[in-house]
């Protein structure tokens, strides 16, 4: 039944490989007019479909007849077909295969932005993406084909380009785990080029985050850097880290959230350029982009291209040498920066993935915790072996210092203390000119900073805003409670992950 997902596709015509701008001419009846002549594109739906995502290792009897009905739908229908290639390094790269119903070129429009320009001609793709949006039912279908080594996806009833990106994505970070002994990680990456006491340096870093909790701004800012130091901004979203901790950087533009976009000038500039497409962002009757209404969704997406971000290096977009990681949360109970002690607590913290849903997740649970694997809401099976593999790749490198960065409110929503970004950045910086004096603190199980220059940490001190030690530390036993149950729901991970939060 597998041939459902994997045999090639017939339509009444297909047009192939059409340029950007092709693309953006049959998807003008789209476009909402406005002054920066951005192509503006309002979707029906305005969100990943996550609980309408299915993986299909062998489809059964129901997903083999809705295949089989939309096979035969497309073979009266006309289909765009776009060959993009995710990752641009010559020993690292994912052919991706994107088909969509002319309709909707828009959708293909941006995939073209996105995703970097094929270097071969016509080679069998790595990675199927086919979206049906006018498909009355909605639904994601993924099936991995591990003895073709490819992942195929059916996009239905959608037509929210994120289902298009992050089902590209989302297969290649796949094939990288199963087949290419890499791991594909949900994180920024960016250089430091600083000067101290050691002279000049040039330091890498990973940045692992939910959406929401300020990766990008962390990936993107200069954290007040004067020439000649300053940063090079590599990747926005995905990276494929290999064991020898070279990260290949995946897109060839940034896809962000545009939300709080007027308050980070850099992103507001490259996202009012002609080349940009803006998804779901308010245009006023005069003809403006108004990045602060959210009339249509909080949601609002922008396909940015890199030379219009300063400080991107022109198109280099890998990492060659991996020094910091840091781990971007959300939560109530930690103070703003931490550093983990070892390999084994740091795959645990991977696969604790904590932060707290925020209002644009969920309005009705903002606030309260959430767990996701490695970060990462993409992960298709087996979610043990990323904590696995980082377990690995930090024991072979025991220079690689893992850390926990809380942008959250210490104290709760009601009556807690926001840590503004400013001391999140400036926390950043020291890290990485390592200039922090650390201690360990028994009750975290991790080592705290001792102070940070130019910041007051007692104003985020969860000990003073939660009434004390024996409070303090009766919340995080329920917090070491709640991590121990979560991971038990993964036998398979090493012991020492596993021990690394239970503290006793």
């Amino acid at each position: 039944m597998s041939g459902v997902f994997r045999d090639r596709l017939s339509a009444a015509n297909t047009w192939r490989n059409l340029s950007a701008e092709e693309l953006r001419t049959l998807a003008r009846h789209d476009e909402v007019p406005n002054r920066q002549g951005v192509a503006v594109y309002h979707s029906r739906i305005r969100s990943r479909s996550a609980a309408r995502t299915y993986v299909v290792q062998e489809p059964d009897e129901r997903v083999a007849q809705q295949m089989s009905e939309v096979r035969d739908y497309l073979q009266s229908a006309d289909l765009l077909m776009v060959d993009q290639e995710i990752c641009s390094h010559p020993d690292n790269r994912f052919r991706v295969r994107y088909y969509v119903t002319r309709p909707y070129a828009r959708l293909a429009h941006m995939m073209r932005r996105n995703m970097f320009d094929p270097t071969e001609r016509d080679p069998e793709p790595d990675i199927v993406v086919v979206q049906v949006p006018e498909w009355p039912e909605l639904g994601i279908y993924v099936h991995p084909a591990p003895d073709e080594h490819k992942v195929y996806t059916y996009v239905l009833g959608s037509d929210y380009y994120g289902e298009a990106k992050m089902g590209s994505l989302r297969a290649a970070m796949h094939l990288m785990r199963e087949h290419r002994d890499g791991l594909g990680i949900h994180a920024a990456s960016k250089l430091f080029h600083l000067q101290g006491e050691r002279g000049w340096q040039t330091r890498g870093a990973l940045v692992f985050g939910l959406s929401g909790t300020g990766k990008t701004t962390i990936g993107l800012s200069e954290h007040g850097l004067r020439s000649p130091e300053g940063i090079t901004v590599l990747q926005d979203d995905i990276n494929m880290l290999t064991a020898a901790g070279y990260t290949y950087g995946t897109e060839k533009a940034f896809y962000v959230k545009t939300d709080g976009i007027t308050g980070q000038p850099t992103l507001l500039g490259a996202a009012q350029q002609p080349e940009a497409i803006a998804e779901n962002v308010w245009v006023t009757e005069d003809g403006r982009l108004d990045f602060d209404n959210w009339t249509l969704t909080t949601n609002g997406r922008a396909v940015v291209q890199r030379w219009a971000i300063p400080h991107t290096g022109g198109d280099a977009v890998d990492l060659a040498r991996v020094d910091v990681i840091f781990f971007v949360t959300r939560r109530h109970e930690l103070p703003p920066v931490g550093r983990l002690t070892s390999p084994a607590q740091a795959a645990a913290f991977l696969m604790l993935g904590e932060s707290t849903f925020t209002s644009a997740d969920d309005p009705a649970r903002a606030g309260q915790s959430q767990r996701v694997v490695g970060f990462d809401p993409f992960i298709l099976g087996e979610h043990h072996r990323q904590g696995e593999f980082l377990y690995r790749f930090l024991s072979q490198n025991p220079q690689v210092r893992v850390h926990l960065l809380n942008t959250g409110t210490v104290g709760g929503l009601e009556g807690g203390v926001k840590i503004p970004p400013a001391v999140t950045l400036r926390a950043v910086e020291l890290v990485m000119r390592d200039e922090v004096r650390w201690h360990l603190d028994d009750v975290l199980g991790y080592e705290t900073p001792l102070g940070l220059a130019g910041v007051d940490l007692d104003l985020y001190d969860p000990y003073r805003i939660y009434g004390g030690a024996a409070v303090y530390g009766e919340l995080l036993e329920t917090v070491r409670l709640e991590r121990v149950a979560w991971l038990e729901q993964f036998p398979e991970l090493p012991a020492a992950i596993r021990m690394a939060v239970d503290g006793r």
